[in-house]
């Protein structure tokens, strides 16, 4: 039985999974990602790309040691949007400074040269350069932590590393160590840059240029999923594949969990929540929509995506908070029984958490990347752990009904379901009960988990002769339901 392969560097885990030919998760491994950077100055994120790569290394080794099946082929998939800078040999030069990094929105003139001068941040300074004609091409509106507002800063700052010659996408650049070959990237991750001409297919001049940016920096662009080479013996000894494995090139997580999830010509809304949230849905041309992106979707189509919306983040807020605050008093509960309790806690208030209402923009969201979280409503009752829990989720199920909402015709029409992935949903079942309730449809899920890494094991499947194309692959996707009480109520 053949088998189709694929690792997914999320950022707070990395997973691989092995996929049969008739969609079944056969083996499937997963490791915290422990390769973030302590003590770093205020909005700065950052990872160790070769501890990274080390955890993936470790993730497939541990895939490998007993698959019931041949590997045919390797995809890959991981976080979006960040920056590593690599020399001529592919050594990182730089630290994967990651799409939660937020000095884009810090401010680039000192106070001291004119204290009455406007703010400005690096990202306005950037965006003020561009022509909105070229932004709108690109599908993805620049916005903080994007591999080409953090390449402008580092370029500015003088703080590009001697030596480093190349900008890549974390995954991108493992691909190309899997197989010694040069980094090249897709037009899912491409686009994800902010400086991607989608309608053109090609890379922006314009918007380089707004940014101070050359085009020798960014990789050349290849189709999502396409081979870029074979698994060489030193990573195959590390990993136990075999030697010679076709590698495919990587696609953007996004789009990989949409692939792992959505079923062939499926209409409906899919919503992933993992660190962070998206609302997602196909369409089969390029089309703008206000405070939306448009992204690349294999092959020759679209996604049209609501990104940069609070997901398992904000829920984690509210358990670092109870946390800190119960620590105030004496030791507090692990972080896992804190989120038993909330769940216990939470179940027990109305949907409308007795009138309290959160906006839960902790982080700022890509409309507004200085918006913060709020609390309206509080009365002398409802401001316990379980009401604060139970808003921040409806609060969650909010923000993505206002994008299906601001879309107006252009949203997806006879649309009967939400079909549900990550793990931020997956371990929630009150955050799929919100969904049901604020968008009155039932939510599905996919009977399998690693969503991102099923999409792009399906992707590089689809390549390599697992199934015999990307329609193929994607009918093998199972979809259980969840009802409002949480149960599972039969497969399709």
């Amino acid at each position: 039985m053949l088998l189709s392969l694929a690792v997914d560097l999320g950022t707070t885990s990395i997973a691989a999974v092995a996929v049969s030919p008739d969609g079944r998760i056969v083996a499937s491994v997963q490791a915290p990602n422990t390769a973030s950077l302590p003590d770093l100055p205020v909005h700065h994120a950052e990872q160790d790309p070769s501890q990274l790569r080390d955890i993936a290394i470790d993730v497939l080794r541990e895939l490998a040691c007993d698959l019931p099946g041949t590997p045919a082929c390797l995809g890959l998939t991981g976080q979006m949007h960040g920056l590593l800078l690599i020399d001529e040999s592919r050594n990182p030069l730089s630290p994967l400074i990651t799409w939660q990094d937020r000095r884009a929105n810090q401010s680039c003139r000192p106070t001291e040269a004119d204290p009455n001068a406007p703010t400005t941040t690096w990202l306005t300074d950037y965006l003020a350069q561009c022509r909105d004609l070229d932004l709108e091409r690109t599908g993805c509106r620049l916005a903080p932590g994007y591999l080409a507002v953090t390449l402008s800063i580092l370029n500015q700052t003088g703080a590009i590393p001697t030596g480093a010659c190349r900008a890549s996408f974390p995954a991108d650049w493992l691909a190309a160590e899997l197989t010694d070959t040069p980094v090249v990237t897709d037009r899912s991750n491409a686009a994800a840059s902010g400086v991607f001409d989608l309608v053109g297919d090609q890379w922006s001049q314009s918007l380089l240029a707004a940014g101070g940016l050359d085009e020798t920096w960014l990789p050349d662009v290849v189709e999502s999923g396409t081979v870029i080479g074979t698994l060489v013996s030193k990573w195959a000894a590390k990993t136990g594949l075999p030697t010679g494995l076709p590698v495919c090139g990587a696609i953007g997580d996004n789009q990989a969990a949409v692939l792992g999830s959505l079923p062939s010509d499926e209409t409906a809304i899919q919503i992933n929540v993992g660190t962070g949230g998206q609302i997602n849905w196909p369409i089969s041309r390029f089309q703008r929509i206000p405070d939306m992106d448009t992204r690349y979707l294999p092959h020759d189509r679209f996604l049209v995506v609501g990104a940069g919306l609070a997901g398992g983040d904000a829920y984690a807020w509210v358990n670092r908070t109870v946390g800190n605050w119960l620590s105030t008093f004496g030791e507090a509960p692990s972080p896992d029984r804190i989120y038993d309790r909330l769940s216990d806690l939470a179940a027990d208030i109305p949907a409308d958490a007795d009138g309290l209402i959160c906006t839960p923009s902790f982080r700022g969201t890509r409309r507004g990347p200085m918006d913060r979280g709020l609390f309206q409503g509080i009365t002398f009752d409802n401001f316990t752990p379980g009401h604060v829990a139970r808003a921040v989720l409806s609060g969650i199920a909010e923000g993505f009904a206002w994008f299906l909402e601001n879309a107006g015709e252009a949203g997806p029409s006879g649309c009967q379901r939400i079909v549900g992935s990550g793990n931020g949903l997956r371990h929630n079942r009150l955050l799929i009960d919100s969904l049901a309730s604020r968008f009155g449809r039932p939510v599905y899920m996919t009977e399998h988990a690693q969503e991102a890494a099923v999409g792009a094991a399906l992707l590089a499947g689809a390549e390599c002769g697992v199934w015999t194309d990307l329609e193929a692959a994607g009918q093998s996707i199972r979809l259980v339901r969840h009802d409002r009480t949480g149960s599972r109520d039969g497969i399709e």
